[in-house]
């Protein structure tokens, strides 16, 4: 950005400048920077010496696409230390003289003011640069406290000799920790995993999850509750380090590293199971692929916001080279997947993003044509036809409206199908361009919401039908506080982490880790509402034209008074003989998440509803009878209610049994109300029953608001297990067993529905 002015004569543009220069120190001091006219999000991040991605997670940008006059925050700036100039400030952040001063506009004769800021370049340590300014390769250098190699028995040591293969090795670390007892940092076990290098850790990654394709060998390590928490972390990070290893640069940066160990870290401190959903996508992204597995890891990141800046996509798209990049496409042909890039080609896909910045989709679509040029040689794909797809690239990201790449689909595709065969049953592809239509986001909060994580700038939606405006920290709200003050969402999120803290639950746990979403507030009716959300099908099965609606209990705030519904808050004692606490809303959240997952891979739509039930919560306001009635809850939510027939419709709203006085119970209670419940009940019962013989599961009448309200719908009320048993609750946490049990639910759900 420059604001200099130089050049003018008169005192009005003197005054101008001295403006302009005022406007721009006070920017400064408070870390913020103003978009001009005509500035990318590519520009802008180069400017600050980052990547686009290290620039967004920076400054919390959610879209790749500025605006003039849109202010950034938390960009990098740094003071002038006393008896220095500008130059040392530059010269300290890798900067020239001219370089920073174009950054903050100004000049060099510029005479800053005592304690005034200026913008610099983000300063990375020196770990991930290399004197020449790029990235570094992030060698193995994982501490192995508790997985040093042990001296073995005569008889055990012969036997951990005898495994040599990735495949050997794979097999022996699963028998290891078969039973869960806590295999990780034992001797035999450290003595199996010490096998593992760089060469061979594919393929031990790989062999591990042909023995175990619901269970990684990073999440097998994560769930031995009985080894120490640290040793766990080491394992899991030596894994990560091997294949960075062999991975090399410019994929293994230490800015990757540093985002699988916090992701470690905040799993390991955060409530409940560690989930390695995250890791192993990490995991997997760092890992050699085969191009069948990048195509498909492509299309899995297709359609995400701002994909192609994302490291779900960059990584295996950095998988992509002249030796495979053919294959890649025509398995990338392949592939159905769902929603609006469910046909399209690689390129149409990249296009399509326009969340992304227009210079990073041009560049990629340029290098998938350039590695395919490459692999076929000059002959074919000759100069003249390398500036026919560029003057192409450039004439539709030019032209108004949707990028249209057939002109260039066809270029590729004479490369990759000079048969003009295009798809697996060999058939000639005539695909035709997409007209632009919006791809609706819910106005209802989403699955942020739903997950329990917090986020720096997190916005909310009202769920009146999406007329209202963004719930953010500082929306008022007709809650009052004890000095009859009306108080802000940002206030009652954080009455509701001070409540958190007080209650019992917590009272033997050093700093727990709580965590509460903002309360979804509509700014027309003036009252707190649940979260609602619809959750598409994710294929097509047995469900096909079901709705399914889940209802995690509690996790929301009261319209009373403003209160967090938090439900049971106890605390059990983990591998570390820690006290953790474990918080009713957050278990039943977990659930639903996996249970909706499961339901929607067999065609069913999916409805999530969640908030507070009582004390002036959904049942006050008869919530779920309006969002039945498609009245209530977002407008995806509305509009399917009113296009569905009650007789392909379910509710289920899931709880947690906390039987304190019971310790020892293992009792998993089904609730039902309406004669119309107990074949849905019963099924639960039986299929949990079936699947997690440790349980004692039991349905039983009860009068219920939640299934009065379901008027004409099978619904019931599941108490998934006693948490307050010890051994149990390590069953419960685990997201292996929280899978198996979602199966579980899921055929219950199947049973009662298709009778």
């Amino acid at each position: 950005m420059s604001l200099s002015v130089s050049g003018a004569g008169t005192s009005n543009k003197a005054n101008l400048k001295e403006d302009a220069l005022k406007k721009n120190r006070e920017l400064r001091m408070k870390g913020e920077y103003v978009v001009e006219k005509g500035t990318t999000l590519p520009e802008l991040a180069k400017k600050f010496g980052m990547s686009v991605e290290e620039f967004k997670k920076k400054t919390g940008l959610k879209s790749s696409t500025l605006k003039p006059g849109q202010v950034i925050k938390n960009v990098p700036t740094a003071k002038v230390k006393a008896g220095k100039g500008l130059t040392s400030v530059a010269r300290e952040y890798g900067m020239s003289l001219a370089e920073f001063c174009e950054l903050n506009g100004i000049d060099k004769s510029y005479q800053p003011q005592k304690g005034e800021s200026f913008y610099v370049k983000f300063k990375k340590s020196d770990s991930t640069e290399s004197s020449g300014g790029a990235k570094k390769q992030v060698h193995s250098g994982t501490e192995l406290k508790g997985l040093e190699v042990p001296e073995l028995d005569a008889e055990t040591r012969a036997e951990v000799s005898k495994i040599k293969s990735p495949e050997e090795i794979a097999k022996a670390l699963y028998e290891e920790a078969d039973n869960k007892a806590g295999a990780v940092g034992k001797d035999k076990f450290n003595a199996i995993f010490a096998k593992l290098n760089k060469d061979n850790i594919n393929d031990v990654v790989r062999a591990y999850n042909e023995i175990s394709p619901k269970e990684s060998l990073i999440n097998m390590i994560s769930s031995e509750w009985g080894s120490d928490k640290d040793v766990r972390k080491a394992a899991m990070t030596r894994v990560y380090d091997l294949l960075a290893e062999k991975a090399g640069s410019p994929k293994a940066t230490a800015e990757r590293r540093e985002a699988f160990i916090k992701e470690l870290d905040d799993e390991f401190n955060s409530f409940g199971t560690v989930s390695t959903k995250k890791l192993d996508k990490m995991i997997f992204n760092m890992g050699e692929k085969t191009p069948s597995q990048i195509a498909q890891a492509l299309k899995d990141a297709s359609g995400e916001k701002g994909c192609v800046e994302k490291d779900n996509f960059q990584m295996p798209f950095s998988d992509i080279t002249k030796d495979n990049v053919v294959d890649v496409l025509k398995e990338y042909d392949k592939i159905k997947g769902n929603g609006w890039f469910s046909d399209s080609s690689l390129l149409d896909t990249i296009a399509s993003e326009w969340s992304s910045s227009q210079e990073s989709r041009k560049a990629a679509m340029t290098k998938i044509y350039d590695l395919v040029a490459a692999n076929v040689g000059s002959k074919i794909a000759t100069p003249e036809k390398r500036k026919e797809f560029i003057n192409e690239l450039n004439d539709e990201f030019d032209s108004f409206g949707t990028v249209s790449t057939d002109k260039m689909d066809e270029i590729l595709n004479s490369y990759i199908y000079p048969d003009g065969k295009t798809d697996a049953s060999g058939k000639t592809s005539s695909k035709k361009s997409k007209k632009k239509e919006e791809r609706t986001a819910n106005t209802g909060s989403n699955a942020l919401h739903l997950s329990g994580k917090a986020y720096p700038n997190e916005i909310f939606y009202s769920t009146n039908g999406g007329h209202s405006k963004d719930i953010t920290p500082t929306t008022m709200t007709t809650i009052k506080d004890a000095d009859g003050n009306y108080v802000n969402a940002g206030t009652l999120k954080n009455w509701a982490l001070s409540g958190g803290k007080r209650d019992p639950g917590f009272k033997d746990v050093k700093d727990p880790f709580i965590v509460r979403p903002l309360p979804n507030y509509n700014t027309e009716t003036k009252k707190i509402e649940a979260v609602t959300e619809v959750l598409e099908p994710t294929a097509n099965g047995s469900l096909d034209g079901k709705v399914v609606v889940l209802n995690p209990g509690h996790g929301g705030y009261q319209q009373k008074n403003g209160f967090f519904d938090a439900g049971t808050v106890l605390s059990v004692e983990n591998a570390e003989g820690e006290q953790m606490p474990i918080e009713e809303w957050r278990v039943a959240q977990s659930y639903v998440e996996k249970i909706a997952d499961n339901l929607r891979k067999r065609g069913a739509k999916v409805v999530i509803v969640s908030g507070a039930v009582r004390n002036g919560g959904m049942a006050a306001q008869k919530y779920l009878e309006g969002m039945l009635a498609g009245k209530k809850g977002d407008d995806n939510v509305r509009e399917l209610m009113k296009d569905t027939d009650k007789k392909d419709m379910l509710f289920l709203s899931v709880h947690v049994e906390s039987a304190k006085e019971k310790p020892e119970s293992k009792m998993c209670t089904v609730r039902y109300t309406k004669d119309i419940d107990k074949e849905l009940a019963d099924n639960i019962s039986r299929y949990v029953n079936q699947g997690f013989m440790a349980l004692t599961p039991d349905s039983t009448h009860d009068d219920l608001y939640v299934n009065n309200a379901t008027r004409g719908i099978p619904s019931s009320l599941l108490e998934i297990g006693n948490i307050a048993n010890g051994h149990i609750t390590n069953s419960l946490l685990s997201e292996f067993d929280q899978n198996k049990y979602a199966e579980c639910i899921a055929n219950a759900i199947e049973a009662t529905l298709l009778n």
